[in-house]
């Protein structure tokens, strides 16, 4: 495969090049960020105001911010040319012409060395094209690296390689993608729009479609076209919004014009709507107004939407799909609206089927598997279900049939492929994951409604949550604390490992367990449950084998507690860790103020009160602003990480990762922590940190309830009834925690707050 990539330049300091940059800096390249300069305007000066931009527009917030500034050495194209022959990858990021991007490849070849890698970003334009005045040897060394927007969480890059780019050298490319930038890079054919923008394209001028000629209003075209098709819960023309509409016409342009297969040409058309909003001047979220729009009233900040018939925005009214709104299954609701006669059936019928049919038609000219097709679905546009996917999930050949009955008649080889398998994937076609997944754990241990403990293999078990969105329940402490006298007893197994199915480690408790407690007068069961979960997490927390959690996604309230209590920790970059009870009206209560308590000032003592009181301070603040960390590298500043946890890229990784490290540590003589005491701030940390309240409150930056909340808090980190210097251990924190949320479970305005937070997903300020 060649030696690995470890020094990249980037040419081009617009919004891409800039991402790519940093992206490529935090994942621990040496990175270039060269661009031209301009009258009297260095390119360097360019390259580090694009930096300084990239940084503030918050695409990078939480990251590592030192880390790239440091990583990024900004150049000028004339001046500083001779840095690029130390390169071993050169992506050319420069804008979407075809003349311009010919000239910066061949600038860039004329200054590399004759081992540099070179790659064009390009979402569009033929890499053909742009070798075309290359020789051989220049062909060889080329290749297409379409990374998508915005960067950072993107997850698709669509490797393209020209017909000479040697297999090596793709691999190369390939590994760094994957390995380095934690990204999954799809192999393309040199078609217009590659996969991804293929298909999405076309997808997108489909609902808009169907949405006028149907006489849908926008708000409702959503509502069809989010979860319920298995695509990103907004909608469509919510997304359209965020990408921008100038950037859709754009697409839209090149595919309508494009020399696509006479089969597909019926569907690229302009959509008149799309063209007429721009027209307008609305952008999207960049202008402030596109199919939506914000507007401020009388009752504050309203929503309206743009109404295409009489050329107006109008107030925004939440729309919802009633046919078939009983069923709960997702895949039996879908399958309802589609194979029935209801009102949306023919609106969806032709958002869902008519990408699927070009998904078909069109695998063998844009990719090399047809399986590419949904990974680069899911990672370009955020698709839950690729169209393959899908068909299996809805019954593949009921969904052919259906198509063959609306005028699409399906490809030869996909017909042949049900024939023989009765589904897509089916037969040799069943690939494997190409790292370990939860599926793979060899059988359930124990298990109960909401939780199960399973066999990983090589000695390694598995704790798993079953509930929706990976909540916990009373049921699944009870399972936990079970599981871990399980493992702990066990010969069979010498470490845990905690990993949780979907892209989130948990939204913490279940709320609707937590009201339904609370309303049904329950206290007693409540703080049974409370309690239940608190001994499971010191339960892990000490226990004699490793206990190894796989943190992904969103770790918030009692998951991150679960996450703050294992012996090591191994994260996905993209991790927003917090301790956000606040927003229902509560206080941590699974032992997260006692371990982020120790991990702050063990070892500090009685004459060292002033940085006890500011430690404390640092760790109320953020709560009770029921903050998050915005990645794994915050998540260790602000204490949800140790020294000893592991950081990596690659999401698909995660399980398999904590499971080796899990195996190591069992393998390496393994310590559960000793238990010891903390120095309690006593009555002047209580004094310091409610002269803040005071003082946030006076200023309307918090509410007198979150007054109330906060003064739990404070009594919880300066140690309750305990003098300034006395010694408290865990227990003592653990009860203090326990009677403060049960306080607070008996204040009205604190179930108002869970009821809201269930109703509409936002917290509320009463």
């Amino acid at each position: 495969m060649g030696k690995s990539i470890r020094k990249l330049a980037v040419v081009g300091a617009g919004t891409m090049g800039a991402a790519i940059a940093a992206c490529g800096a935090r994942a621990g390249l040496d990175v270039i960020l060269m661009v031209r300069g301009k009258a009297e305007e260095s390119g360097r000066e360019r390259a580090r105001k694009a930096v300084a931009a990239i940084l503030k527009s918050g695409e990078m917030k939480g990251s590592d911010e030192a880390r790239i500034r440091a990583g990024v050495f900004c150049a000028d194209m004339q001046a500083d040319a001779g840095l690029l022959a130390d390169c071993d990858l050169v992506i050319e990021a420069v804008a979407e012409n075809l003349a311009v991007k010919q000239s910066t490849i061949a600038f860039i070849f004329d200054h590399a060395s004759d081992e540099t890698i070179v790659g064009t970003n390009t979402s569009n334009i033929s890499i053909a094209s742009i070798a075309e005045g290359l020789d051989g040897a220049r062909q060889r060394r080329f290749l297409g690296i379409h990374f998508f927007n915005p960067v950072r969480y993107m997850d698709l890059v669509e490797l393209i390689p020209h017909p000479e780019t040697e297999e090596a050298i793709l691999q190369r490319v390939r590994a760094l993608i994957n390995d380095r930038f934690g990204k999954t890079p799809i192999r393309c054919k040199d078609a217009p729009g590659f996969i991804a923008n293929r298909i999405g394209s076309m997808a997108l001028t489909s609902v808009m479609n169907a949405t006028t000629d149907g006489g849908y209003g926008f708000a409702m075209a959503d509502a069809l076209t989010g979860d319920l098709i298995f695509r990103p819960k907004q909608g469509a023309f919510k997304l359209l919004d965020l990408v921008g509409l100038d950037i859709s016409v754009h697409t839209v342009d090149y595919m309508a014009s494009a020399e696509i297969p006479d089969y597909e040409k019926p569907f690229r058309n302009r959509p008149p709507v799309l063209y007429d909003i721009v027209g307008r001047g609305f952008l999207g979220n960049k202008t402030g107004s596109g199919f939506y729009c914000k507007k401020k009233g009388p009752k504050g900040t309203e929503r309206f939407v743009w109404d295409y018939k009489n050329g107006e925005y109008v107030p925004l009214e939440r729309a919802k799909v009633a046919s078939l709104a009983e069923v709960r299954d997702k895949k039996e609701r879908l399958r309802g609206l589609l194979f029935g006669d209801w009102p949306e059936t023919p609106f969806l019928r032709r958002v869902v089927l008519e990408p699927m049919w070009l998904a078909m038609m069109a695998a063998d000219d844009v990719s090399y598997d047809f399986r590419d097709i949904d990974a680069a679905m899911r990672g370009g546009y955020n698709w839950v279900k690729g169209p393959f996917e899908l068909c299996d999930l809805l019954g593949a050949k009921d969904v052919l049939a259906l198509m063959e009955a609306q005028g699409l008649e399906p490809p030869a080889w996909a017909k042949e492929k049900l024939a023989a398998d009765g589904a897509f994937y089916a037969g040799a076609a069943k690939r494997a994951a190409a790292y370990l997944q939860l599926e793979d754990a060899r059988g359930v241990i124990m298990e109960n409604k909401d939780a199960a403990l399973c066999d990983l293999g090589d000695g390694a078990a598995l704790f798993t949550l079953k509930t929706k969105a990976n909540t916990y329940t009373i049921p699944a402490a009870q399972l936990m604390l079970a599981a871990a006298e399980e493992v702990e007893k066990s010969e069979a197994f010498k470490a845990l490992v905690v990993c949780n199915p979907g892209p989130n480690l948990g939204a913490g408790a279940n709320l609707y367990e937590v009201a339904a407690a609370i309303e049904g007068g329950q206290f007693e069961l409540l703080e049974q449950g409370v309690e239940a979960f608190q001994q499971a997490n010191l339960r892990l927390k000490y226990l004699k084998k490793p206990v190894v959690v796989a943190a992904k996604g969103q770790a918030l309230g009692g998951s991150a507690e679960l996450m703050l209590h294992a012996g090591c920790v191994v994260a996905h970059q993209e991790l927003y860790a917090g301790l956000v009870e606040m927003g229902v009206g509560l206080v941590p209560s699974g032992g997260g103020c006692a371990e982020l308590l120790f991990r702050a000032t063990q070892g500090l003592q009685y004459g060292q009160m002033a940085r006890i009181i500011q430690e404390i301070d640092e760790l109320v603040l953020p709560i009770a602003q029921a903050k998050y960390s915005m990645s794994a590298e915050e998540a260790a500043a602000s204490l949800y990480l140790r020294r000893g946890d592991y950081i990596i890229a690659k999401a698909d990784a995660l399980l398999e990762q904590a499971k080796a490290v899990a195996l190591r540590l069992a393998d390496g003589c393994w310590r559960p922590p000793v238990k010891g005491t903390v120095t309690a701030a006593g009555e002047s940390g209580y004094t310091h940190l409610m002269a803040t309240v005071n003082v946030m409150l006076s200023g309307r930056m918090m509410t007198p309830y979150d007054a109330v909340i906060v003064e739990k808090l404070a009594r919880i980190f300066s140690g309750g009834d305990a003098l300034a210097g006395e010694p408290i251990c865990e227990e003592d924190l653990l009860l203090l925690e326990r009677r403060a949320f049960m306080e607070l479970c008996h204040n009205e305005k604190t179930l108002e707050r869970i009821k809201g937070m269930v109703a509409t997903g936002k917290p509320v300020r009463n």
